[in-house]
């Protein structure tokens, strides 16, 4: 369970507008998707090579503060739909194609380039991989610990669709679940009139789950552009036999197990995240 004590050392106050993370001055700005408006940051290193992160089921923006901090590359941060500061959608409208409509849409009106890379972790991995399918422009992506099969389920989501009068009842209740990575889901809170509430899309997280679930074998094999997987050898969403089968099966792979990590290795050996991915970007 988290002691209250690391749950505001690791509460992250997010705002609309321009924000600091990590002593780096952020940008937060909106653009369109269709009907719904979504966020993202940027760390305004204009000029620099891009970098495009897409974050995890239940995460959002921040998620990637240590690849927002670089001043050698310009990185944006999405916001996913219903994450974050974005909309949320119905409940039919989040399935794979929606989140790479969402991605496309970014592309076209802000990144306006010819050459970029995608950092994926989890769901955000999927939408990368599906993405580079049909848009040669993105040259080299980085998967953090996701796989070509995908079988989670995450009913519980359902039962924190509401808001909770003090964190501490919020706390009380990811502790029910036995959560391995509560931390993440506590950066994700935010604090309303009515309480204490999650920024993600809590009732809908199981159709989002239910629409990831599969087998992506055919869509990964179809993009040819470098890929670095990133796999934390103690994950509970995919195997270490899993994770060294898609080197061996997909053409210019390359996969690296972290010994110590679990699905979030970014939180987990942000150290050895950043040395692995700077390596295969230079």
């Amino acid at each position: 369970m988290v002691s209250l004590y690391d749950t505001f050392k690791c509460y992250n106050h997010s705002i609309k507008g321009n924000k600091i993370i990590g002593g780096t001055f952020m940008k937060r700005h909106y653009f369109q998707s269709e009907t719904l408006t979504l966020s993202y940051l940027d760390n305004e290193q204009v000029g620099k090579p891009i970098i495009v992160c897409l974050h995890g089921l239940f995460g959002s923006a921040t998620y990637f503060s240590t690849l927002l901090n670089l001043k050698e590359f310009h990185v944006f941060s999405l916001d996913q739909r219903g994450h974050g500061f974005s909309d949320h959608a119905s409940s039919q409208a989040y399935t794979i194609q929606h989140f790479v409509q969402d991605f496309y849409a970014f592309y076209k009106q802000v990144v306006k380039t010819q050459e970029f890379v995608v950092v994926g972790h989890s769901l955000g991995g999927i939408v990368a991989y599906h993405a580079a399918a049909v848009c040669p422009d993105i040259k080299k992506i980085i998967l953090e610990d996701i796989g070509a099969i995908e079988k989670d389920d995450c009913s519980f989501a359902a039962e924190l669709d509401r808001s909770f009068l003090t964190l501490q009842q919020l706390n009380d209740k990811l502790a029910q679940f036995h959560l391995k990575d509560s931390v993440y889901f506590l950066e994700r809170t935010t604090q309303k009139e009515e309480g204490w509430c999650f920024q993600f899309d809590a009732k809908h997280a199981q159709k989002i789950q239910h629409n990831l679930n599969g087998n992506h074998w055919e869509t990964l094999l179809k993009s040819s552009c470098p890929i670095l997987l990133l796999h934390g050898k103690k994950s509970w969403v995919i195997s270490n036999e899993h994770a060294l089968e898609i080197e061996k099966k997909r053409p210019h792979t390359k996969t690296i197990v972290l010994e110590e990590a679990t699905h979030t290795i970014n939180l987990d050996a942000p150290n050895l995240y950043l040395q692995h991915i700077l390596a295969f970007l230079k």
